[in-house]
């Protein structure tokens, strides 16, 4: 257990420390709007999409919080070739202190959860995921997770 005088110290040596995350990588997508009726066809609201917004998530996230925290994140994870993948890619590309190593399957799909809000309520989610296996040509090697330069600062 961390002792509350210590976590400063704990929270600092986090932003000299360079982390290897590799996990399931995820698009997580909000809807959000307002709900004004019932449909007719079925006792479920009907959302009025106000806007969407799309952030890393699963493994992604983690090395988002690491960076958030003023570390580095070496990502490896795979994703499909679709556009979720494509998102997923920019939205990493943009995070300074994440060297994301995203292996691409042309035979799965991005692992997608998508929320649907109306004020502080999730009402819906849905998650599209694809768990063939991993083919050959996208296997990761021990050469992948050999350490990965920063080119950014």
């Amino acid at each position: 257990m961390i002792e509350p005088g210590s976590l400063n110290l704990h929270l600092e040596a986090i932003t000299h420390a360079r982390i290897l995350v590799l996990g399931d990588l995820m698009l997580d997508r909000y809807v959000y709007g307002a709900v004004e009726r019932i449909s007719p066809e079925a006792p479920i609201p009907v959302l009025k999409v106000g806007r969407e917004q799309a952030m890393p998530g699963g493994a992604a996230n983690v090395a988002r919080n690491i960076a958030a925290l003023g570390g580095r994140a070496s990502l490896i994870g795979l994703v499909g070739a679709d556009d979720a993948g494509g998102v997923l890619k920019r939205l990493l590309d943009s995070e300074p202190r994440i060297a994301a190593n995203l292996v691409v399957d042309a035979g799965r799909l991005t692992t997608q959860k998508v929320r649907f809000v109306a004020g502080a309520r999730c009402w819906r989610r849905l998650t599209g995921r694809s768990r063939p296996p991993i083919s050959s040509s996208s296997r990761i090697t021990p050469r992948a997770c050999s350490p990965m330069p920063f080119s950014r600062p």
